[in-house]
């Protein structure tokens, strides 16, 4: 993880942890984090990549099994998250 990323974590975990977090914002954080892991998950299509030969077919199988791993890891924690509202220590 690079700077930034460390940075924007930092950032969101500071919002998550304030007193100004309504349920309303959560809630609209939550649906847009489920519309990017879809979107990561269903395109675009790079299976046009590998037509001119610039990249090999495990280069796009690679793309795509990175794509449905990442949504399913977050989805998957999202959902643990949501369904155990008391528990106190890590979703992993």
């Amino acid at each position: 993880m690079n700077q930034y990323a460390r940075e924007r974590q930092d950032k969101i975990h500071r919002l998550l942890d304030s007193d100004s977090l309504t349920l309303d914002t959560a809630r609209a954080a939550l649906r847009s984090l489920l519309d990017v892991t879809s979107s990561a998950q269903t395109g675009p299509d790079v299976t046009s990549y590998g037509i001119d030969g610039s990249l090999s077919q495990e280069v796009v199988d690679a793309e795509y099994a990175g794509r449905d791993e990442v949504g399913d890891d977050v989805d998957s924690t999202l959902l643990r998250a949501l369904e155990s509202p008391h528990r106190s220590e890590g979703f992993t």
